[in-house]
C-alpha cells in the first residue's frame, strides 16, 4: 500500500478518541476497500487487522443495502460533506445482521480533492430494540383505543371534534359534531352510509372527566355490527330451517294432523332442543313411548342409548336393582354385578313408563338420584355419576295424585318440567284412516304380492269406532283384519268383533282407568260375541258358510261357538 495512503497522525488521534467512545471506525477508499479500522471494530468483529485491511467492505454489509451505501458515497462525491443513515452489518456470530448508524465523511488532500472516506459505525441494537418496543407499545395503545371499536372519536366538552381513529373521518363525513346526542344513555343502534352502502352500527357516547371531576371531553364509539346482524339473521333462518326439518322428520315417525297434534309436534321439537325432563301424559295406547323416542331421536343425545323401563311391571325390590344396579351377593340371586339402567343410559335418555305406579319409597330413591345425578347400586357403598335425560309417561292424573299425597310433589316437579299431553284417537278422527293405512303398509312388508286396502264400509266402521285402546288397539285391529281377509279389499267382516259391535254408551264405564275393577271383561266380550253370531245367523238365514265368512272365522270355530251357546239358540 502506498505510504501516502497510510494513516496520518490525525487519523491515529481520531481512532484513539473513537476507541475511548467505543465507536467503530472504518477508513476506505472510493472503491470500498478498507484502509484502516480501529481497535473497537477489531474487538466487535473478532478479527485481526491483517485479515481486514484491503478487504472490500461490501462483504461486511448486508447485500440488500450495498446499493444504498453506493448512493450515499455518490452524494459525498457530488459535494456533500457528510451523510448519515441506518443499515445492517454482519456480526461476528453466524453472520448475524446488526443494526448500526452509518456516518460517512470525506477526507481531502491539500488541494481539496477527495482521497478517502471516514465511516463511523454506532451499534444501535439496544436503541432499535427500545424503539421497536416503544412502537409496539404505541401500536398496542392505538389498538386499545381504536381497535376495541371500529370507530372512536374524541370531542371537547362543547361537542367539537378533536381527533379520532382512521374510520372516524369516513363515518362522520366532515361533520365536526358527534353522530349521537351528548348525554345519550346506553348503546344506540343507527344506520350509516359507508361507501354508498347502508350499514348497521351500535353507538355510544360517554363523558370523560379529569381528576377534579370536571367534564373536559366526550368519547363516541361506533361499532359496525352489520355482519353480526346478518349472521344473526342467517342463524335464525338456519335455526328455523332445522326446526322445520325436524318437524318433517318427526311427522314420518308420528302420524297426526289438526291443531292438537300440531301442538304435540311443536312441543316435541322444542323438547329436543333442551335437556329438561319431560312428562308425557295420555290414555293407554296413544303412543307415549313413540313420542319419547321421537324426543330422543331429535335431541343431541340421539347417538347415545335410549333405555325404557315399565315402572308398573316390576316389584319395588326388583325395580330398584333394575334402575340403579346391584353388586354380586347383594341379595339372593345376585350372582354378578349389574350396572343398572341409569348407567346403561349414561349420556342418553331414560324413559320411565307408568311412573305413576311407583310406591312412595321408590319415589324417594328416584328423587335422590335425580337431584344428585349419581346412583349407588344395591349392596354397594360406591356412587357413580350419571348424565341422563329423563322422560316419563303416565296414563294417570299425576298432578291430582300429587295434590292428594299419592305421589311426591317434589318428584312431580322434577319429572314434569315440560308436560306433553297426547290426545286420544277419538279426538283426532281425521288421523284414523292415515294410521290404518300406515299399519297396513307396516304389516304387509313381508308379503308385497297380495296388497290389501280398506273398502268404503270398513273405512266408515273405523271412523265411527271410539277406539278406547287408541292407536295400539287400531294397530291390533288392522293386523287382525289382514290375517282374516282373503280378498284384496278388507271388508268389515274382517275386523275384530269388538270393533264391529262396540259397547253402547250406557254400558260403557265412566272411568276407563278403573275398568278392570268395575266389570267382568270376559263376560262382556262373550255377550258381544253371542250378539254378533246371532245377528249374522239371522242375516244369512242360518247359512253357516256365509256367517263364518262375515265373521272372519272358520266353520269349525263357528260350530264350537254355537255349541257353547246352544241353550240360547
Amino acid at each position: 500500500m502506498p505510504p501516502s495512503l497510510m494513516a496520518s497522525q490525525d487519523n491515529v488521534n481520531l481512532k484513539r478518541i473513537l476507541d475511548d467512545l467505543k465507536i467503530n471506525y472504518w477508513l476506505t477508499d472510493f472503491d470500498f476497500i478498507l484502509l484502516d479500522v480501529n481497535d473497537t471494530f477489531l474487538e466487535f468483529a473478532g478479527a485481526s487487522r491483517t485479515n481486514l485491511i484491503g478487504r472490500d467492505v461490501r462483504t461486511l454489509i448486508s447485500v440488500e443495502e450495498i446499493q444504498m451505501v453506493e448512493h450515499y458515497v455518490g452524494l459525498l462525491k457530488a459535494g456533500r460533506k457528510s451523510v448519515q443513515f441506518e443499515l445492517y452489518v454482519y456480526g461476528p456470530r453466524d453472520r448475524e445482521k446488526i443494526p448500526v448508524l452509518f456516518h460517512l465523511s470525506l477526507n481531502t488532500d491539500g488541494s481539496g480533492r477527495p482521497k478517502s472516506v471516514n465511516i463511523l459505525l454506532v451499534d444501535i441494537s439496544e436503541q432499535k430494540r427500545m424503539r421497536d418496543d416503544l412502537e409496539k407499545e404505541k401500536r398496542m395503545l392505538q389498538s386499545i383505543l381504536f381497535g376495541i371499536r371500529d370507530c372512536v372519536s374524541i370531542f371537547d366538552q362543547n361537542g367539537r371534534y378533536m381527533f379520532g381513529s382512521a374510520e372516524s373521518s369516513a363515518l362522520h363525513c366532515g361533520r365536526t359534531a358527534p353522530l349521537l346526542p351528548l348525554g345519550a344513555k346506553g348503546p344506540v343502534e343507527l344506520e350509516l352510509s359507508v361507501e354508498g352502502q347502508a350499514r348497521q352500527f351500535l353507538g355510544e357516547i360517554r363523558p370523560i372527566y379529569d381528576r377534579q371531576g370536571r367534564l373536559f371531553a366526550h368519547a363516541e364509539t361506533l361499532t359496525d355490527i352489520t355482519d353480526n346482524v346478518r349472521l344473526a339473521e342467517k342463524e335464525r333462518e338456519l335455526f328455523h330451517f332445522k326446526r322445520q326439518k325436524r318437524r318433517s322428520e318427526l311427522q314420518t315417525e308420528m302420524i297426526g294432523s289438526g291443531r292438537a297434534m300440531e301442538g304435540v309436534f311443536e312441543t316435541i321439537v322444542r323438547c329436543a332442543e333442551v335437556d329438561s325432563s319431560v312428562l308425557i301424559t295420555g290414555e293407554t295406547g296413544v303412543g307415549k313411548e313413540v313420542a319419547a323416542r321421537a324426543i330422543h331421536g331429535q335431541s343431541h343425545r340421539k347417538d347415545k342409548p335410549f333405555v325404557a323401563v315399565n315402572c308398573g311391571a316390576l316389584p319395588e325390590a326388583l325395580l330398584e336393582s333394575e334402575l340403579f344396579g346391584h353388586v354380586r351377593g347383594a341379595f339372593t340371586g345376585a350372582i354378578s354385578d349389574r350396572a343398572g339402567l341409569f348407567r346403561e343410559a349414561h349420556e342418553g335418555t331414560l324413559f320411565l313408563d307408568e311412573i305413576g305406579e311407583l310406591d312412595m319409597s321408590m319415589q324417594v330413591k328416584l328423587l335422590r338420584v335425580l337431584q344428585e345425578r349419581k346412583v349407588r347400586p344395591v349392596g354397594s357403598d360406591r356412587f357413580y355419576p350419571v348424565d341422563v335425560r329423563i322422560i316419563s309417561a303416565t296414563n294417570r292424573n299425576l298432578s291430582a295424585r300429587a295434590q292428594q299425597g299419592q305421589f311426591r310433589l317434589d318428584l312431580y316437579y322434577r319429572v314434569a318440567v315440560i308436560p306433553l299431553a297426547i290426545p286420544p284417537l277419538r279426538e283426532r278422527s281425521q288421523d284414523i284412516l292415515r294410521l290404518a293405512g300406515h299399519f297396513i303398509d307396516k304389516h304387509q312388508k313381508r308379503d308385497r304380492r297380495h296388497l290389501k286396502t280398506l273398502d268404503m264400509a270398513t273405512r266408515q266402521r273405523l271412523e265411527q269406532y271410539p277406539w278406547p285402546g287408541n292407536i295400539r288397539e287400531l294397530e291390533n285391529a288392522i293386523e287382525h283384519a289382514l290375517a282374516m281377509c282373503r280378498e284384496n279389499e278388507i271388508s268389515p267382516a274382517c275386523l275384530p268383533l269388538s270393533v264391529l259391535y262396540p259397547e253402547t254408551p250406557a254400558s260403557a264405564p265412566a272411568d276407563r282407568v278403573d275398568l278392570a275393577a268395575t266389570m267382568d271383561l270376559q263376560t262382556k266380550r262373550r255377550e258381544r260375541e253371542h250378539r254378533a253370531i246371532t245377528e249374522a245367523l239371522l242375516k244369512h238365514e242360518g247359512n253357516l258358510g256365509a256367517v263364518a265368512e262375515e265373521l272372519g272365522i272358520s266353520r269349525v270355530t263357528l260350530w264350537r261357538k254355537r255349541k257353547k251357546w246352544s241353550e240360547r239358540f
